[in-house]
């Protein structure tokens, strides 16, 4: 895989919708601090494998131990012979699998066997600490072939959830070493997902999130790259920023998901399609035919999700500032409830005692919920019918009061 070194800030900016650049925009800044990392020649980049391959062992052998840890390890094996789980899930294969080729399936058979035997010759609990000499040949099987990041995620949950804080402080130690072996590698290949990113805009996506998305296809690569595959790094972590990238534009894109094949046959219609002809009726795509013009009228297919943050055209407020709020008041109506509820307790604040605090039991005027007459009788000492009468009289009273021509008002608007 080789980079593009004409690939700079400038056209990139420009490509991402922002318009001029500026110093201190941060895609401009981001793409500066990108192009200050030199790239790697293949000596540097051979001794730079070699040490993180030997670190991130250690940090895999860390926690690879236990015995929680085989035993989830020992548990997928299984489900992949029962044809449960694919063996591609576990074990990433070489870039292009060549015929002829050792592939994931035929290092868990090896695996398979190997386990098997173990579990048959060492009785109910074989993976216990106690057996960690015989069990060195299992942990060194595992970290040759190498497993795929999240299932390594998995055994190591599980050894730190079982043997607790020991094993979890092992980890971390060995982790952050692993981590500062594995800096250098990703920073000097960031130009890598920057070609990457750049085959996909314009799209649904801006430059700056298929940015990230590819960085996190990088930091994968260098988690699961294995000197058997016998290509250069950048040539493997080409494949794992692509699909990155194509599964985050697959799942975030729309608002429904789609199938992988529907969303790379639409990918290549629409760039093949001249935009002065119609739109084929069928279209071949690995051996099916799939009747384009009823999949364009499916909004799931054509519309994707806007973000609300997104500036609106010739504005620099976004969407979000002109949709309404259904829920919260409006700060009109919130001014003119709280106007309201003050002269309404002006208004009660001119009844006598009695009255008054019948009146805000009952409508739950600065109470946490209003009462019924029954309530309000039990607290007064009468007969709930004794409170009817009492709220009648003072609705009378505030009624033909100073105030009634502004409470009529209110309540008929």
């Amino acid at each position: 895989m080789t980079y593009d070194k004409s690939f700079t800030s400038k056209k990139a900016i420009k490509g991402s919708g922002r318009g001029r650049s500026r110093p201190t925009e941060p895609l401009d800044l981001y793409m500066r601090d990108v192009e200050s990392h030199k790239l790697l020649t293949k000596a540097e980049e051979k001794a730079l494998l070699s040490q993180l391959v030997q670190d991130r062992d250690a940090w895999a052998t860390s926690y690879m131990h236990t015995e929680a840890a085989l035993e989830a390890v020992w548990s997928d094996i299984q489900k992949w012979n029962r044809e449960e789980i694919a063996g591609s899930s576990l074990i990433p294969g070489p870039p292009r699998l060549k015929p002829g080729q050792i592939g994931p399936d035929d290092h868990l058979k090896r695996l398979y066997g190997i386990f098997s035997k173990f579990v048959r010759y060492s009785g109910k609990r074989p993976f216990q600490y106690r057996f960690r000499r015989r069990t060195r040949r299992l942990v060194r099987s595992v970290l040759f072939i190498g497993f795929r990041p999240r299932p390594m995620e998995r055994y190591r949950d599980a050894a730190i959830a079982v043997h607790g804080s020991s094993v979890a402080e092992r980890v971390a130690q060995t982790r952050a070493k692993f981590d500062e072996t594995r800096r250098p590698l990703i920073e000097r290949n960031l130009r890598l997902v920057l070609k990457v990113a750049w085959q996909y805009v314009p799209g649904p996506m801006t430059f700056d999130e298929l940015i990230q998305e590819g960085n996190i296809g990088l930091m994968r690569a260098a988690e699961s790259f294995n000197e058997r595959f016998s290509v250069r790094f950048s040539t493997y972590a080409f494949l794992w920023i692509k699909q990155s990238v194509i599964r985050a534009l697959e799942e975030k894109s729309r608002i429904i998901r789609l199938p992988v094949h529907l969303t790379h046959l639409l990918r290549k219609v629409a760039k093949e399609h001249d935009a002065d002809k119609p739109m084929p009726e069928v279209v071949n795509y690995q051996g099916k035919k799939y009747k384009i013009p009823k999949l364009m009228s499916n909004p799931s297919v054509t519309g994707g999700m806007v973000s609300l943050d997104n500036a609106r055209s010739g504005e620099d407020h976004g969407f979000a500032d002109t949709i309404a709020d259904r829920v919260l008041p409006q700060p009109d109506e919130k001014v003119m409830g709280l106007d309201l509820s003050n002269f309404v307790k002006s208004s009660i604040s001119t009844l006598p005692e009695r009255l008054r605090k019948i009146l805000r039991l009952r409508f739950g005027i600065e109470t946490k919920r209003p009462h019924t007459l029954g309530e309000i009788g039990a607290i007064l000492g009468v007969s709930s019918e004794r409170i009817r009468q009492l709220q009648e009289e003072a609705l009378k009273f505030l009624r033909e009061g100073p105030d009634s021509g502004v409470l009529k008002e209110l309540s008929t608007g």
